[in-house]
């Protein structure tokens, strides 16, 4: 087959396993089907083709399923599959790993009719994204506690604390955690409170297991520009107010927890 037409082939086959409105690719229409399908055995090519559109759909929502199982809960199965059909027909996905083709449903949400009578849902699903690397992420040995002592303390404010890769602080105006709590829970008794309730969420690994809990005020704060990058010295800076004993009893039990990684020291 010629290189040209097989990439006319490619494009027809793909226009039919992903349909793009109004993107048409290679040949279109009852003429390329007559073509280059053929029934077999009495089953027509279109049927026989058909099977692989619905098995890519079907793939895509059980693996956004997999990980999007609040989101699921919320808005109920029947709409979980137009939303799952909606977002693999927004177009082909670039990963070779399944279980990261919902890496955009968060972005995806923020312009998904859904999300303008379920506003929090784009947040709910950062928080379980975020949940699904922290499962899949490879840790590094925790900072061994002896380490903190050989730290020289003028080198302290120029610091920066490395996180493990699980750890990530999720920021937002509505109670993500407490809808992910309840996501085995009947929908008809679940009775969250929406509004009015921010919340920040650190998500983390320990050993097998991801937790989610709630972190407040100034120490929300600290973790979020100190997992930005950001000196340990201008990271408490933004904590004005807060003891320097207590910004230090933060740290230690992040590191106690194995949060924390390594320091990479100052000047």
């Amino acid at each position: 087959m010629p290189g040209s037409l097989l990439r006319e082939y490619q494009r027809w086959f793909k226009a039919r396993v992903i349909p793009r409105p109004g993107r048409p690719a290679g040949r279109q229409g009852a003429a390329a089907d007559r073509d280059w399908l053929n029934p077999q055995r009495g089953v027509p090519g279109t049927d026989r083709l058909a099977v692989y559109a619905e098995g890519y759909r079907a793939r895509v929502e059980e693996a956004l399923a997999e990980v999007y199982e609040a989101v699921r809960h919320v808005v109920g199965h029947r709409t979980f599959t137009a939303l799952s059909r909606a977002y693999a027909e927004r177009g082909p996905s670039r990963e070779y790993n399944l279980s990261l083709i919902g890496r955009h449903l968060p972005a995806f949400l923020t312009s998904d009719p859904l999300t303008q009578r379920l506003p929090f849902l784009p947040d709910l699903a950062t928080l379980e994204w975020q949940v699904s690397l922290a499962f899949h992420a490879v840790h590094e040995p925790p900072m061994d506690l002896t380490a903190w002592a050989a730290v020289p303390l003028e080198t302290w404010a120029g610091a920066r604390l490395r996180f493990q890769p699980s750890v990530s602080l999720i920021r937002s105006a509505w109670p993500i955690l407490a809808v992910w709590e309840a996501r085995r829970e009947p929908r008809d008794t679940i009775d969250v409170e929406l509004q009015n309730r921010p919340q920040a969420v650190l998500v983390a690994r320990h050993d097998l297991i991801v937790r989610c809990e709630r972190v407040d005020g100034s120490q929300a704060l600290l973790m979020e520009r100190l997992l930005a990058g950001e000196t340990l010295g201008r990271a408490c800076g933004h904590a004005a107010g807060t003891s320097p004993a207590l910004l230090t009893s933060w740290m230690a039990g992040w590191a106690r927890a194995g949060l924390i990684a390594r320091v990479d020291r100052g000047g």
